[in-house]
């Protein structure tokens, strides 16, 4: 039988095994799965050997040493490195170990799946959802309205993606309880939604407006021949929206996904401002967003970082360590 799914365990030795493992061990601890991560920690533990690096200790030396590209490197690779090396320094400092402060910041090596999200402000989300209240409804869809309305609501209240919002059928919203099913999410992975009281109320109201008499197999969000939504109408309406709340739009955005990231930074402000322990709520972010594992969540902590940094300030001795340094560019998720 194969053993792939076993989670290699180094054995480090050398100086700063003790904290290697710590490091590694508080990684897994948050959802990831570090695995081929931890094959780097070896070699830094073997390489913090052979340079005699001094115990406990996170030396200069031993930084400048693994940080150095090799001849043969790929960037690829040499950026993978680092990013190892600068994390571990960030726990190192974090848990005020003595170490080199030394931060690598790397370039952005974009691919088109790469970009910069905007996340929104309170005042901009205001002004959209006023656009969507009043979009111009034409004739041959006299729901355009209401749809939009209650749409770009649930994109950003719940945090979906837009073809998980676009494939609810009327079975998938619980109203009494609450509670959105999304069915093969990203990853073919069912997810239940809970919905705050005030969209729940909404839902219920467009129900009985839009989906009067409806059957509860069909499309909760009916386009105007019953069927599905198509993704350019839905992006024709929130173009319209974005001119409408007077919120400039170029080639790169604002996008629609855009909504899905601003939910997930001001859910993270909301709980820092609140007082509660971030790193342990993370992985319910990570659930209810439909996840595969914590991995996805942490370009939300950078996010948050950026557009916050007062934040940051307040919380990275606790969790600065799993914020990614250099680069700020984000998947699509």
């Amino acid at each position: 039988m194969r053993e792939s799914n076993r989670i290699f365990m180094p054995d480090f030795t050398g100086p700063i095994a003790e904290q290697l493992k710590g490091f590694l061990e508080e990684k897994r601890a948050l959802g990831y799965k570090y695995s081929s991560e931890s094959w780097r920690l070896l070699q830094i533990d073997r390489l913090s050997k052979e340079l005699n690096s001094p115990p406990n200790t996170l030396s200069q030396e031993l930084i400048d040493t693994w940080n150095k590209r090799t001849a043969t490197e790929s960037r690829k690779t040499w950026y993978s490195r680092i990013g190892v090396t600068n994390e571990l320094t960030n726990y190192f400092v974090a848990h005020d170990l003595p170490c080199s402060k030394t931060i690598i910041t790397l370039e952005n090596t974009h691919s088109d799946s790469i970009f910069i999200p905007h996340i929104f402000t309170a005042d901009e989300m205001k002004r959209l959802f006023h656009a969507a209240d009043n979009l111009n409804t034409p004739l041959s869809s006299p729901h355009r309205r209401e749809v939009a309305a209650l749409l770009f609501r649930v994109l950003y209240s719940c945090g979906l993606r837009l073809n998980e919002a676009l494939s609810l059928t009327i079975g998938d919203v619980d109203i009494d309880n609450s509670i959105i099913t999304v069915k093969d999410g990203k990853g073919k992975v069912d997810r239940y939604v809970p919905m705050s009281r005030q969209l729940s109320d909404r839902c219920a109201a467009y129900k009985e407006t839009v989906l009067r008499g409806a059957d509860s197999s069909g499309n909760f969000f009916p386009a105007p021949d019953g069927g599905k939504y198509g993704h350019s109408t839905v992006t024709h309406m929130w173009n319209q929206m974005l001119h409408s709340a007077k919120i400039p739009k170029n080639d790169d955005g604002p996008r629609i996904h855009d909504l899905r990231h601003t939910f997930a930074v001001h859910c993270l402000k909301k709980w820092v401002d609140d007082g509660e322990q971030v790193n342990a709520l993370l992985a319910v972010l990570s659930s209810y967003m439909g996840h595969v594992n914590l991995s996805s969540v942490n370009k939300y902590l950078r996010l948050t970082a950026d557009v916050f940094p007062d934040i940051t300030r307040r919380v990275e001795k606790y969790f600065g360590y799993i914020i990614p340094n250099g680069g700020h560019v984000y998947e699509e998720e």
